[in-house]
């Protein structure tokens, strides 16, 4: 067995946090895997944004506590205060791998200084989520940024996960291009398809359930429920969701939008309350219940209580490379769903006919859709329980980390790294070493941009430093006073 050093965010799911999502799914999902199959497992959790902990704690390690597996969460964002923390706890004790989940926890990973063979799960593709954001920004100043964390993945790992075969491809490339398709990694698998897993914790749900806690008093006995759970993010398409909604519920007067999750903190804050607006426009925001992001523990329940999940997405690149948690975890749950076509998860859905899926941008055709579920009850229960027994089938946490627990027998370094290892024996930062033109080209692009976040760094301090001179010079305080004394009184 492997001593495993495991690098994910989070917070790791439990029933009274609010915030999570896909990522603290995925980072429990795959650390648990490898430590049920008996691997030594140190977990370091790096928290999303929505987490920030009070200002004596930045820097700190925490220890938490998931069931009966103890793990550290670092109470920082800032990649400067995270890698030395990591650093250190790598040199603690002899690892033979690193496994670094989710493209931010596994960029920060990535820098660290070590020989050892490193695995980066990338759950969804970083400049498909870059383009998204872009389109609602409508900038594209955003990109090198992005790009930036997905490079510093990229140049370093020996294994990749991707939860989709378009990601993949597109993964691929992006190492040709970061010049790690060379001839020594020719045989290499660099890529490997680790799908979204289903949450045991909807897998192992009753249904139906007998006693109810939101049917009946958030929304009527009768009523046919509709379903979003998680964040409204930049690929959502609010106008045709919107849309869609008002003709449905013109059609079903016992139509009920039912709403968990919201604004995403410090990525997108803006869709959510667009979306708010929008039904309030329509007039039926009196039949939709936005609940904001509920405790952990209440989903199960809710699911099992409604009628219709929902998905629907923009037209963009992260659409036709991304995953969708939302969708996997309430087709375990058994809840018949409803999703635009778009996502390689919504192609299995309507090639094994798992749920209701309709083309990106019909309206009417989504609306039609809700319309047929809340009039034929058997079609869309056979459809809830044909997609459970697919998803125990296929999707639990088992069947997909089969690949990684593989590599984490006999932890291997890709062959261009290996070369780097036997070249430089000294080297602990195998990224900093190029084998080939294009990797020069990567490599030289990395350090400029790295010298010029160091230039901004210290122009900021400078600033801040010469205001601090300003604000404590006799000048500044009698202009202070000086415009104090010419204030309105009104707005003194």
């Amino acid at each position: 067995m492997s001593k495993i050093l495991v690098i994910g965010t989070g917070p790791l799911y439990s029933p009274d946090i609010k915030l999570f999502c896909g990522q603290s799914l995925r980072t429990w999902h795959i650390t648990n895997a490898l430590h049920k199959a008996g691997h030594a497992v140190d977990l370091v959790v790096i928290q999303t944004d929505g987490h920030q902990a009070p200002e004596e704690l930045e820097g700190q390690v925490a220890q938490a506590r998931h069931g009966t597996f103890n793990y550290g969460i670092i109470h920082s964002y800032d990649p400067n205060i995270i890698l030395p923390i990591l650093q250190q706890v790598h040199d603690s004790k002899p690892y033979d791998a690193i496994v670094g989940v989710n493209v931010n926890a596994a960029a920060i990973a990535a820098q660290m200084q070590t020989r050892l063979p490193f695995w980066a799960d990338l759950m969804g593709h970083m400049m498909g989520e870059a383009q998204a954001k872009c389109i609602t920004e409508q900038s594209d100043d955003l990109l090198a940024h992005f790009w930036a964390r997905q490079r510093t993945v990229l140049r370093r790992a020996d294994k990749i996960s991707v939860s989709g075969h378009k990601q993949m491809y597109a993964v691929i490339g992006e190492l040709g291009a970061l010049g790690r398709l060379g001839y020594r990694n020719a045989a290499h698998n660099f890529c490997t398809y680790v799908p979204i897993a289903a949450d045991p914790m909807f897998l192992e749900m009753d249904l139906p359930v007998v006693e109810k806690n939101f049917r009946g008093t958030l929304f009527p006995e009768d009523a046919f429920a509709v379903l979003w759970t998680g964040g409204y993010n930049t690929w959502t398409d609010i106008p045709a969701l919107a849309a869609a909604l008002t003709l449905a519920m013109e059609q079903v007067p016992r139509m009920r939008f039912i709403s968990t999750g919201g604004s995403i903190p410090g990525h997108n804050e803006g869709t959510y309350p667009e979306f708010i607006d929008l039904m309030k426009r329509s007039g039926y925001d009196d039949r939709c219940h936005f609940l904001g992001w509920i405790e952990g523990g209440e989903l199960p329940q809710l699911y099992a209580e409604c009628d219709l999940g929902l998905n629907i997405d923009g037209l963009n690149y992260e659409t036709l490379l991304g995953g969708r948690n939302r969708l996997v975890n309430m087709m375990a749950a058994g809840m018949p769903v409803l999703t635009t076509l778009g996502t390689e998860f919504s192609e299995i859905i309507a090639e094994n006919r798992l749920g209701y899926s309709v083309r990106i941008g019909k309206v009417q055709e989504f609306a039609d859709a809700m319309i047929r579920a809340s009039k034929i009850n058997n079609e869309r229960r056979n459809l809830g329980n044909r997609a459970r027994t697919y998803m125990r089938e296929n999707f639990s946490v088992e069947a997909i980390t089969r690949p990684l627990l593989k590599w984490a027998a006999e932890p291997e370094i890709a062959p261009d790294n290996l070369a780097k290892l036997e070249e430089f024996p000294e080297e602990q930062r195998l990224s900093t070493i190029s084998l080939n033109p294009l990797e020069e080209e990567a490599l030289a692009a990395e350090n400029q941009l790295v010298q010029e976040t160091e230039w901004l760094r210290e122009e900021v301090a400078r600033l801040e430093r010469e205001v601090a001179q300003l604000q404590g010079s006799r000048l500044f305080k009698i202009r202070e006073q000086i415009h104090k004394v010419r204030k309105p009184k009104a707005l003194q």
